[in-house]
């Protein structure tokens, strides 16, 4: 009876496990690409524009499991298990890269009522670039459409506040790791969610930025730890069956002996 007490202790403590609250798929880039995002390339022309949607440039959107770039001088690596996303890259060029994903919103991530972006810029600083010319790093939301918040940061700010981080080979490079949040708690189960993550280049073409991507959900991974990863209710039952098939086995031959 001891046994069964034991299984059945295991089986609700796995059904009492707060559920992953995911929204969107990969957000942690485990599977190694992009499965679930959509890529976006353009050009960016200054003052907040870009045009997007004008080839891909090369590859400046890639799967990291370390966050080493040329000129840089900090060892990054990926904030949430073995890896995370890089868009854009440190050559300049007028080029700016995006990746994007909706999701509908469920009782989950109302329950836990917070989508989190772990993110990581590097922009150079060139001299003389006024602000709306710098390099250009930003995170939009929209909701059902709509466009409810916008973060940026360019490389005027980044040269107050952030760390210094290397050179692109004539100006600095500066880096910044923080949490990104939004409140969904007051939307409705079924709200259609657009995250949209981008970098753009200095405008007068000769700079450029990138930034590192990780975590991305309604449940909260701190960086530097490994992502939470919900036990899967078939392999629970695949577990109970094991187990309370051996039980019974047992059971059965104690009652014939």
């Amino acid at each position: 009876m001891r046994t069964l007490g034991l299984i059945l202790t295991g089986v609700m403590l796995c059904s009492a496990s707060p559920a992953l609250a995911e929204l969107f798929v990969n957000g942690g880039f485990e599977t190694g690409d992009f499965t679930g995002w959509t890529l976006d390339y353009g050009y960016y022309n200054g003052g907040g524009s870009i045009s997007w949607g004008q080839g891909d440039h090369g590859l400046r959107a890639v799967i990291d499991d370390s966050g080493t770039m040329p000129g840089q001088t900090l060892d990054i690596d990926p904030y949430n298990g073995n890896y995370m996303a890089r868009i854009n890259d440190i050559y300049g060029g007028n080029h700016a890269t995006k990746i994007s994903q909706q999701g509908a919103i469920s009782q989950d991530d109302i329950d836990s009522g917070t989508l989190y972006v772990n993110w990581g810029a590097a922009l150079v600083n060139p001299s003389g670039h006024p602000d709306d010319a710098q390099p250009l790093f930003g995170i939009n939301v929209s909701v059902d459409g709509v466009l409810q918040s916008t973060f940026q940061a360019n490389g005027n700010e980044a040269a107050t506040t952030w760390t210094l981080a290397g050179s692109d080979g004539y100006e600095p490079l500066y880096y910044k790791q923080d949490t990104w949040t939004y409140d969904l708690s007051a939307y409705d189960i079924g709200d259609s969610v657009l995250v949209e993550m981008f970098v753009a280049d200095c405008s007068w073409g000769g700079h450029g930025g990138y930034a590192f991507l990780d975590g991305i959900g309604t449940a909260y991974q701190p960086p530097g730890q490994d992502p939470v990863v919900p036990v899967p209710a078939a392999a629970i039952l695949g577990w109970l069956g094991v187990n309370v098939a051996g039980w019974l086995s047992h059971r059965r031959g104690e009652l014939l002996a």
